[in-house]
């Protein structure tokens, strides 16, 4: 499983580093020991990332199930947006992806450029995932339908939708819809 560069797990003798690296790696006893000291379960790295978001990314659902039974929060968010659940859908996890939904993940979150979870999921093609998450009542993102064409009504014969008739429009009088031509002179 691939890791952020940025994330802050690998170096610098902080506490918080100590237990990001033991994420990281897998270890479950380094991390239960480091939170048993009193370690923040939330506390983010540089690139505000959680612990929790590096066990999905590194498909550590050992790590996962630790860090939720203390109290880490399913539903906090990177800078991006991203959440655990979402690093568990790009990895495939499917495990971990039900795991973080039976903790309460939201299904129905988008990051911070607007896609949400399903589409993630949609993505990766991976159908095994985009069950579980449908499952759980996840939606893709609503479509806007595509705003109506407008036309200058001077372009007559040209086809498409006339221009909404503004305040300033003559309601009546010649040329309005439904007024009568004066009579032909004779």
């Amino acid at each position: 499983m691939a890791a952020y560069a940025e994330d802050g797990a690998g170096g610098g003798g902080s506490l918080n580093e100590d237990l990001w690296l033991a994420v990281t790696q897998g270890n479950v006893s380094r991390v239960e020991t480091a939170l048993a000291q009193g370690m923040d379960v939330n506390a983010k790295t540089a690139a505000g990332r959680t612990s929790l978001m590096l066990a999905a990314a590194h498909g550590n659902q050992r790590v996962a199930k630790a860090l939720l039974a203390y109290g880490a929060d399913v539903k906090m968010a990177d800078p991006r947006g991203i959440t655990a659940l979402m690093d568990a859908v790009i990895y495939g996890e499917h495990q971990l992806v039900t795991l973080l939904i039976n903790a309460g993940a939201d299904v129905n979150g988008a990051d911070a450029g607007g896609e949400m979870v399903l589409e993630k999921a949609k993505k990766t093609g991976n159908k095994l995932i985009v069950g579980l998450l449908e499952k759980a009542g996840a939606k893709a993102k609503e479509q806007e339908p595509p705003p109506e064409e407008v036309k200058d009504p001077k372009d007559k014969g040209k086809g498409g939708a006339k221009a909404p008739a503004t305040a300033g429009d003559k309601k009546d009088g010649p040329g309005a819809a439904g007024a009568k031509a004066p009579p032909p002179k004779k």
